[in-house]
Parts: C-alpha cells; structure tokens; sequence
C-alpha cells in the first residue's frame, strides 16, 4: 500500500529518519560514555522501544506505572525508571507486580512518598529501588536543596524495603551542573550510594557532557522531532520523522484554508514562534501557518503563500509536540520510501495511572 492511499488524517512515522535518529543519538551518549535512557512517553509504542533498547540504550523510561506495564508485558523486561511519586496503595500493589517481573526504580522528593513506599514493599515482600528527585529549575516536583536530598536519601537508606540507588534532575542543562555537584558531593560525604545519577531533556540531549557527573541521561523527543526541535536545529525537516497526514477540505477565502486535522488529531498544543501561534509545521507549505483548530478543523493562514493549497490536497504537517499528539492516535503508520511497513498500535496511549 502506498502512503497516498492512507485515509486522512493519520499519524505516520518514516523508518529511515527514526532509525537515523536512534542511531544518531545513540552514538553521541556513546561517545561521552553516558548511558541513554529513553523516555517512551513520546511514542508510547513498543515497536520503537524494542529498537531503542536494540540501539544500545541502558533501560526505559515510562513516567506512569501503565506506561511501565505496557511496555513488560510486550517483552521489554529491561531495566525500567519510572520518575514519578508514587502514592496510594493501589499504585503500590501494581509497583510491586511490576518489581516481581523486571528491575523498577521510582523517584521520590518526600517522606510521605517513601515511608508508602517501605510499608508497601514489606507488605509485598518486595524491594523499590528509589532515587530522589531534586529540583532543578522547572519548578516541579523535587527536593529543594542537595542538602535536603541527602537528607531525604538518608531516610531511604535505612527504611526496610527501599534501596537507595542515587538521584535524578529535571530539567539538566549544563547550567544546573552545580546543583548536580553539590549534591553529589553531599552525598559521598554522608556516604550514600549513588549509582544513579540521572539528567534529561531532549533540549539539552547534545550538551549533556558537559556534566560529565551524570551517568545517564533521558530523553523522549529524539525519534521523532517536531517542529520545536526544527525551528532550534535539533532536527531537519527530513529527520522529523513523526507526521500528520492531512487533507484540504475548505478554502473558505483566499488567505485561508481548512484542514480536516483539528486539536482531536493534533492535539491543543501550541508553540509561540516569531509568526505568531503554531499548531504545526506544513512540510510542502513552509510559508503556511497552522495558527489553530477545533476538534475536526486545522485552521491554516496561507496568506504567504506564492501557491496555495487547493481542495482535497494532501499535506504533512509536524506536530509542535509530539508527546500530546501521538497520544490522541489508536496506531502510528510506519513508512518507508513512500510505502507502509506496518501500523503499529500505541499500546501506551492514555495509561494516565
């Protein structure tokens, strides 16, 4: 079948810009000998993990527990982060079921979170490896302070049912090497294991040597790119491998036209670019802005344009984020030189808990 066959709109993926990709990041983690931990949240999709974890990567990162499910029961019985607190029993019990069948580690950043943690593992007869979170400028969930991480650390250390395993930062550009120092060195001279040292975020994914401290870093926008990652040089139109096909289906006046991709395909994501608000950038119209949607509509300002879309025209349109947008779709369509390979089922689309 050929991709012009594909009934609008669909997701596809183009197998020689993702394994381009896969390869491209891999080898620079490999280089700084650091290891890659890939985010699955982006693509939700074993196919993709199982090529990550085939390209060299350490383990995976799933940021929910169903995240995580998904991706074992597929086969990917890796060594698996989830960096997130967990809390409830409920949760517990899962992580536990979770623990029995692969190697599990979870961030904390309180003494709720880990005293659950401990009554939960010994109630299991299990161990939770657990690293602390410690904020690093996104304002989010985190310790404070290094020194309240080693003295959150100390707590996981002698709680029955935890092992210690290090500590993990988001987001890690080079300017939060100090946060990552100082902790480290609280932490070696309290005598706390840390053979976790995490960074992340695709932003920063190339410049992650120089925090030579980490030890791994995570990453979940790199297969795919997107027009944020476009517009800072990340990636090239053709290394944007994750595309909306999408049909024309209104040019209700001269400057404007209608796409049949709105939010429920694109998902409400927006980017702020120097043109104004972007929902996505249209490949054969560079000029085009995809400046909003409804549910079913793409609204597109074509006023730039020298030739303008017409009625019934397809287009490709990279997704300002890739995350929210792969997660509005039942399957991702693999292609290769203009032909399907595969439909892939995002197994991990909507695993919220």
């Amino acid at each position: 079948m050929r991709v012009d066959e594909l009934d609008t709109p669909v997701l596809t993926i183009d197998l020689d810009a993702l394994e381009e990709n896969l390869a491209r990041y891999q080898r620079y983690y490999d280089e700084h000998q650091m290891a890659l931990r890939p985010h699955i949240k982006t693509h939700k999709t074993l196919a993709i993990a199982h090529r990550q974890m085939a390209q060299g990567a350490i383990g995976l990162t799933c940021q929910k527990i169903g995240e995580a499910e998904v991706m074992v029961a597929g086969g990917l019985t890796v060594d698996i982060l989830i960096p997130f607190n967990i809390i409830g029993k409920t949760k517990i019990d899962r992580l536990a079921r979770l623990t029995r069948q692969t190697q599990i580690t979870v961030a904390a950043d309180s003494e709720t979170t880990v005293r659950g943690l401990s009554e939960g593992a010994q109630a299991e007869g299990v161990t939770f490896g657990v690293i602390v979170e410690v904020e690093a400028g996104m304002n989010r969930t985190g310790v404070q302070t290094p020194a309240a991480a080693v003295e959150l650390a100390q707590l996981i250390d002698k709680l029955p049912g935890l092992e210690l395993r290090g500590f993990m930062a988001y987001p890690t550009p080079p300017a939060s090497r100090p946060i990552i120092q100082e902790t480290l060195h609280l932490f070696d001279k309290a005598g706390l294991a840390h053979p976790i040292v995490s960074g992340g975020g695709t932003r920063w994914a190339m410049e992650a040597h120089e925090i030579p401290e980490l030890t791994e870093y995570r990453i979940g926008e790199y297969p795919t790119g997107g027009e944020g990652h476009l517009r800072a040089g990340r990636h090239t139109v053709e290394q944007c491998s994750l595309r909306v096909i999408a049909t024309v289906i209104s040019a209700p006046t001269p400057d404007r036209v209608i796409l049949d991709a709105g939010s429920k395909t694109m998902s409400a994501s927006t980017l702020q670019t120097p043109e104004g608000t972007s929902m996505g950038y249209i490949v054969e119209y560079p000029e085009a802005r995809f400046y909003g949607a409804s549910e079913e509509h793409g609204h597109v300002d074509v006023s730039a344009c020298a030739v303008k879309p017409q009625i019934g025209e397809r287009v490709q349109v990279l997704p300002v984020h890739p995350c929210p947008c792969v997660n509005e779709h039942d399957e991702m369509v693999a292609v290769r030189g203009g032909l399907v390979e595969a439909v892939w089922p995002i197994l991990a689309r909507g695993k919220i808990r």
